[in-house]
Formats: C-alpha cells, structure tokens, sequence
C-alpha cells in the first residue's frame, strides 16, 4: 500500500512530528482520544485508571507491551499532553492538539524524547491514526490494535518508508512503538 506520509522523524531529535485532517470535529476527536471504549477502538485497552486532568492511566499495546500515561495537559477540544512511558523504554512526551478546520480536525501528534528510534513511532503512529480515521469514519479499522495482522502489515509497510524520510543518523533497536 502507499499511503502518503502524514510528517516526519528526527532521529538526533528523538522526535516524530506527524499531521492528519480528520473529517469530525474536534469534539468528537477529543472523546475517541480520552474516552477508554473509544480508545480501545483504534489505539489500546484502557487496563488501569481513565484519562483525566492530571489523571495516570495504563494502556494494553499487546500481551506484553503496556503504555502508562500521564496527563500533563488536558485543554479539551483542544490539546492533550502524556507522559508516555512504554514498557522498557522509560518515559517521553507525546502531545496531541486538535483545531478546527471547517467541521472537520487537524490533528497534530508530537512525540518527543524518544529513547527508541523514532522511525518505529512514526510507522506506528501513522497506522493508529489510521485507525483513528476507521474508527470516526466507521470505515474498517484495525479489529485486534498491535496485535492483529492489518495493523503490522501497515507498520511493516510503514517503517522504511519514515526510515528513508528521517533526518539524523542515530537508529536504535526496536524495543516498542
């Protein structure tokens, strides 16, 4: 498949910038963003706490990856800010800003201090905002999250696509995303 990328990786950075118009306004972003059923749907299974002010709240990847979440900015329809600390990473920073386009949404996803080639969230925040589009279209979206096929095709499709396109040469082994 060849999707067009939707923003770039800086590798020396640690850093993935990436931006996607969604057909919905931003209302209904910010819930499949903070709403734990609607997380599920396109992103992970909400296993411990719920998204909230200054809330800590655990994401399911896979049986055996977990992203715990800390909000550190929560400005709703507009911006939502984590602390993301995925399983054996150690913490970044991810920030999701909505903004009205008509009735529809731009969304902006920044993830930042990286400890991991950013190259493997770029791939694998592309294939979540896929199925983050599915989900608010009620178009076909990934069924299982990381752990079913359609979503590591994508990735697989993805990842050399964001690793010919980043900028800086520092790679690291692929750990999460």
């Amino acid at each position: 498949m060849n999707r067009p990328l939707l923003g770039t990786v800086d590798r020396d950075a640690g850093a993935v910038h990436l931006e996607r118009v969604l057909s919905v306004p931003p209302h209904e972003v910010w819930a499949a963003l903070t709403d734990p059923a609607r997380l599920r749907a396109w992103l992970g299974h909400v296993i411990e706490g719920r998204p909230g002010p200054a809330a800590r709240f655990v994401l399911r990847m896979d049986d055996q990856e977990t992203a715990t979440c800390t909000v550190t900015t929560w400005d709703p329809p507009r911006e939502l800010g984590l602390t993301w600390d995925y399983t054996g990473e150690g913490p970044s920073v991810l920030r999701l800003g909505l903004v009205d386009i008509g009735g529809g949404t731009r969304l902006t996803l920044d993830h930042e201090r990286l400890p991991v080639d950013p190259v493997q969230y770029g791939a694998g925040w592309h294939a979540h905002l896929d199925a983050l589009d599915g989900h608010l279209t009620g178009a076909a979206a990934f069924e299982e999250g990381c752990e079913g096929a359609d979503f590591a095709a994508a990735f697989d499709d993805l990842m050399p696509r964001y690793a010919a396109v980043a900028v800086g040469g520092a790679s690291h082994e692929r750990t999460g995303g």
